[in-house]
């Protein structure tokens, strides 16, 4: 076989899973999509949520028909480790933004000396805040423009009011500079806007000097592949079934043409709101949603996947 037909069967057979990468600061959500998909010659990289170009950590990026199952990780658990440094601000909250505060030494030393107990006084009940107003310098869209080009133009447009919940919030390693905190959060969580409310509280600009994200769900930052070996073609397409957190139900091989074939199957109980068919040998046939009340065995396709 030649080495473009190799390509082409590599291709074929790897168009299907997940990439989990390790996405370097410096590098936008869309970048990392874009060099996925030229590096490894995949015809279709989706993301299941983005990541600031000032942050870096865990991407989960669905390759070809896996992107049906993107709006599953939307939802999903977060947890970050992050450096906030005390005396500057960004209208971002993080260093990609324009500086709107920037105090000096002494100024800070001072408001550490004698605010320090206020600060972990607010921290201590971080973890209880159940809303968030999303950064005005943010991707959100209203009306189809970015909030943060009309907040950057002078356009005034409603406040972003989004449910989030915080499962575990730790700060620590306090210093004049700054100090460390980790966290997890609902997805759609903002820790740049977590960390520009307590400044606010606090009475003293702060800003993310980094951002690392460590885990999406049950997925971790050491599972991921390095961006060095994206680029040598080295990262792993995990396969869905390796990477889904969704309980399936298994149907006889003799029904599988007709999961196929759009046919619907009759089940005899279906484990959750949502859910897999799989043939006996562990293969995804489709990915099903049910419908009515909690026990009805009523349910839809959501997406039924060809054979490869």
């Amino acid at each position: 076989m030649n080495p473009s037909d190799l390509r082409e069967n590599q291709q074929i057979r790897t168009e299907f899973g997940f990439l989990l990468l390790d996405k370097p600061i410096g590098m936008t959500s869309s970048d990392l999509v874009l060099k996925a998909k030229k590096t490894l010659g995949l015809r279709k990289v989706g993301h299941t949520g983005t990541l600031d170009k000032a942050a870096s950590g865990l991407m989960v990026l669905p390759v070809g028909t896996s992107t049906s199952f993107s709006q599953v990780f939307l939802g999903k658990d977060k947890e970050y480790e992050a450096d906030v440094q005390f005396g500057f601000s960004t209208d971002s909250g993080d260093r990609e933004g324009l500086v709107v505060e920037d105090w000096e030494t002494s100024k800070i030393q001072k408001w550490y000396e004698e605010s320090l107990p206020k600060l972990e006084e607010i921290l201590s009940k971080v973890s209880s805040w159940e809303e968030q107003i999303a950064p005005e310098v943010s991707a959100l869209k209203v009306q189809g423009q970015r909030r943060a080009k009309l907040f950057r133009e002078g356009i005034s447009v409603p406040p972003s009011i989004r449910k989030i919940k915080i499962f575990e919030f730790a700060a620590g390693d306090f210093c004049p500079e700054g100090f460390k905190l980790k966290t997890r959060v609902s997805g759609g969580t903002y820790i740049r806007k977590l960390v520009m409310d307590i400044a606010e509280e606090a009475g003293i600009p702060m800003c993310l000097k980094s951002l690392n994200r460590t885990k999406v769900g049950k997925l971790k930052l050491e599972q991921a592949d390095t961006y060095e070996a994206l680029l040598l073609g080295k990262a792993i397409i995990h396969p869905p079934e390796e990477i889904l957190d969704i309980p399936s139900v298994e149907i006889p091989s003799t029904e599988v043409k007709d999961v196929f074939h759009g046919k619907k199957i009759k089940l005899d109980w279906i484990p959750a709101q949502e859910f897999l068919l799989t043939s006996p040998e562990g293969e995804i046939l489709a990915y099903c949603r049910r419908e009515g009340l909690p026990g009805s065995l009523s349910y839809k396709y959501l997406k039924v996947f060809s054979k490869i």
